[in-house]
C-alpha cells in the first residue's frame, strides 16, 4: 500500500504497473496541502486513517 495526493495519483498507479504491482492500493489524500489550517489537515488525516483501513481490509474507501 501507498499513499499519496490527487496530483500525484496517477504517477503512483503507472509506477505500481511498472514495477509489476498494479493492484497496489494507494489511499488517495486532497491536493495541494500547503495553506490549509490545522484542522482542515487533521480531517484530512483522519479521512486518511479511515482509508487505510478500509483498503487493508480489501474495502474500496
Amino acid at each position: 500500500m501507498t499513499v499519496c495526493s490527487t496530483a500525484f495519483q496517477t504517477l503512483g498507479r503507472a509506477q505500481a504497473r511498472a514495477l509489476g504491482n498494479s493492484n497496489l492500493p494507494i489511499a488517495v489524500i486532497p491536493h495541494p496541502f500547503g495553506g490549509r489550517s490545522r484542522e482542515e489537515v487533521r480531517k484530512i488525516a483522519e479521512q486518511c486513517v479511515v482509508d487505510i483501513a478500509k483498503l487493508l481490509a480489501g474495502e474500496k474507501p
